[in-house]
């Protein structure tokens, strides 16, 4: 079997790459950008040699099936968006690269008959807490997006579930929440590695956002619960809410600080904006899935990782 992931390069993609290639299947990156990218940071030289990469555009949509069929993917892995701020400084960009390329994949799955698709949504669809009477939003909670990524992936689940009613396209959407890691080097997550990576590279951080409480989902979790979502049978939810762990800013940054008591971290104030508190039943009995990863377990391997990379010792 085929995997083609489109923005595999990138933070997400490259662990789900990673992953992939350790349960012996085949891949296919399809990216824009495949020199300086996280998979460079991410994989090793030898794993990287396994990987098939195609420079491509999202919104490319004759390149797009031409790979497909010049690989005979199955199975589309979609990962390729324009991000938190960009999308908000670029808005027709971003609705070229994350509708219109979104759109593309639909397209391609439906002509071609894939497998599945299985695709990053976002919990950006949602708004301020000041919109839900619900503690922890299930699924069908109202979009009230503040951003213009947000709008985008509102879109994309009304168009997923268009596709999937009409042309019986299979796809699966997965509400990512605040991804962070090693490699997190764009979008509106980068702000967690301003409170990680310096810190640990004994540097000082200026962390944005410093009054919210936001859900911590570890790299690792949400590639995990991608393959997991290519591999599943048939589910009754097309997009599912995931999470992490509910945390504080102000936690992340005093656990780091016990880590590496030297360390010197400033908080601004401020929120994302969001309500950050979601009902994830559906994807532990569905899916099967559940996070394996709080939020200290998650700073301290990344702390370790980048040390190790520095050649700094472990804490």
């Amino acid at each position: 079997m085929t995997y083609l992931v489109t923005g595999g390069a990138g933070f997400i993609g490259s662990y789900v790459v990673r992953n992939l290639i350790k349960q012996g299947e085949e891949v296919v990156v399809y990216d824009i950008n495949t020199k300086e990218n996280s998979i460079q940071q991410v994989l090793t030289q030898e794993e990287l040699k396994e990987v098939n990469f195609v420079q491509g555009d999202i919104a490319d949509a004759v390149g797009l099936l031409n790979t497909l069929r010049e690989y005979e993917a199955t199975k589309i892995i979609h990962l390729a968006y324009l991000l938190i701020p960009d999308s908000n400084k670029n808005p027709s960009v971003a609705v070229k690269v994350n509708c219109q390329g979104f759109n593309n994949i639909l397209e391609a799955a439906r002509i071609l008959e894939l497998e599945r698709v299985v695709w990053a949504s976002s919990v950006a669809v949602f708004g301020p807490p000041r919109f839900y009477a619900d503690k922890y939003l299930p699924e069908e909670a109202a979009h009230h997006p503040v951003s213009v990524y947000g709008a985008c992936k509102s879109l994309n689940e009304y168009m997923a579930t268009y596709y999937f009613e009409k042309f019986k396209v299979n796809s699966i959407g997965l509400r990512f929440t605040i991804v962070y890691g090693l490699a997190r080097i764009r979008g509106a997550s980068a702000f967690t590695m301003e409170l990680i990576e310096k810190p640990a590279l004994n540097k000082s951080a200026v962390v944005p956002c410093g009054d919210d409480t936001i859900d911590w989902q570890y790299v690792e979790d949400a590639a995990q619960v991608t393959l997991m979502t290519c591999k599943v049978k048939e589910t009754k939810t097309r997009i599912f809410n995931t999470k992490g762990d509910l945390r504080s800013v102000q936690d992340a940054a005093q656990y780091v600080q016990r880590l590496l008591p030297e360390s010197d971290i400033t908080l601004k104030p401020g929120t994302f904006g969001i309500n950050w508190k979601y009902n994830t039943k559906r994807i532990g009995e569905e899916i099967g899935f559940k996070p394996r990863y709080s939020m200290e377990r998650g700073i301290r391997e990344t702390i370790n990782t980048i040390r190790a990379k520095a050649h700094l010792p472990p804490v």
